[in-house]
Parts: structure tokens; sequence; C-alpha cells
């Protein structure tokens, strides 16, 4: 019975292993990259999540962090009850979605008084911030006219407030193609070479737990008189 759950365990392994080979909503080769904290505010850790694909604050420094909006207004509020967001600001909506979509009439105006509701309890918060990504379907220009060329996008900045004093999470885009070989230029895709080796793995596994199993058996034998 355990040797059918391990078979089926490592089965879904390799299956999912083979999806996200060919899935994912991050763009594939672009790569945000958190630089600083200018000035810099002790407590406060910032880092990029899937590639390019969202922003990540976690604030331990005891002070109330104001992270600013597309528009400088006021947008996520990190204090000693949890992460708060204005909902009256327009990157409240926008960043619920990977790529930006435009906004309806009314639904956010920056220029309005907070609203603030709790997104989260604790101190930490991850959102689609799209200063820190390529938003535009094309690629851009570099990677257009050289797409086999590691290369830096542009430089982002993301302003925010520590107890009422300005700072701002600094960082860059870059890009970087993937060096392992295509099937357009005769080599095995990505997603297949890590299959192969998630297989592999599984078999030895596999082969190990069988052997260990059948030399368990044989010493729970009988012995002949």
């Amino acid at each position: 019975m355990k040797r059918t759950a391990l078979v089926l365990f490592l089965t879904a392994l390799v299956l999912s292993a083979d999806a996200s080979g060919h899935g994912g909503s991050a763009q594939t080769g672009y790569v945000s990259t958190v630089s600083a904290l200018a000035p810099p505010v002790l407590g406060v850790d910032a880092i990029v999540l899937g590639g390019d694909d969202r922003l990540r604050i976690s604030n331990y420094s005891g002070k109330t962090i104001v992270v600013l909006g597309y528009e400088g207004e006021p947008y996520l509020r990190f204090d000693k009850q949890g992460v708060w967001a204005n909902t009256r600001s327009p990157a409240a909506h926008l960043n619920r979605f990977r790529r930006p979509r435009p906004l309806s009439p009314g639904v956010a105006d920056a220029s309005a008084p907070p609203s603030w509701r709790r997104v989260a309890p604790g101190a930490t918060y991850e959102w689609h911030d799209h200063r820190i990504h390529w938003t535009a379907a094309e690629p851009p220009k570099g990677v257009r006219e050289d797409p086999d060329r590691i290369q830096r996008i542009f430089n982002w900045r993301v302003p925010g407030l520590a107890d009422g004093k300005r700072f701002a999470i600094t960082g860059f885009l870059g890009y970087a193609p993937d060096r392992v070989p295509s099937n357009d230029d005769g080599g095995a895709p990505t997603w297949l070479l890590v299959t192969a080796g998630l297989i592999a793995a599984a078999a030895v596994l596999l082969a190990a737990v069988t052997g260990v199993g059948a030399r368990r058996a044989r010493r729970r034998a009988p012995v002949a008189p």
C-alpha cells in the first residue's frame, strides 16, 4: 500500500513539472530585483517574488509604513494592527491583476481621503506592483532586437513613508534568456529536461524502496526446518 502511494506521489510530481513548463503568469526571462531602501529603514524588508511578478514587504521596524500609489496617493499602510489598503487608491484596483486593466469610472479617486480596509493581519504583504515589471504585450526594444542577450530593461522606484518620512524601494528589471536549448535549435526544451530528471530520480527512489521492502520480506520469511 505504501509503495503504491509513493508511485502515485512521484507520478504527480513529474506531471506537475511537465505542466509548469507550459504555463505561468510571469513573463519568461524577466527578473526584477530590489537594489536598496533609500534611505534605509531598519526592520523593513523588500523582495520580489516570482521573477518579476510580485513585490513583498515585511515591516518589523515598529514604524508605520505607507506605500504610495501611482499618483502619489496612500496605497498600503503597515502598522501594529496589520496591513491596510486604501480602497480609494487606483493602485488598490490596478494591482489586483498581473496585467493592468482599465479602471471603471468612479471606482477610485487618488485625491479623495483614504478609506482603509485591512488586507492582512501580520507584518507582511505582497502585490502585483506594475512599476517593477514589463506590462506591455510587446517586448521592449532591446529584447526584440537582441533576444539572446542578458540586459537591463529599466530601473524602478516605489516611494513610501516611514512615520511620515520619505523613503523609496529601488530596483531594476532585467532580462535573461533561457540558456537551455529549445526545440528550434535542435536541443531538448527546458520542461522536458526537468521532467526527465524527475523521472530518473523517481526511478532510483522507487528502486531503493522496493529493495528495502524485498530485504525485509526475506528476513520475515520462515526458515525451512
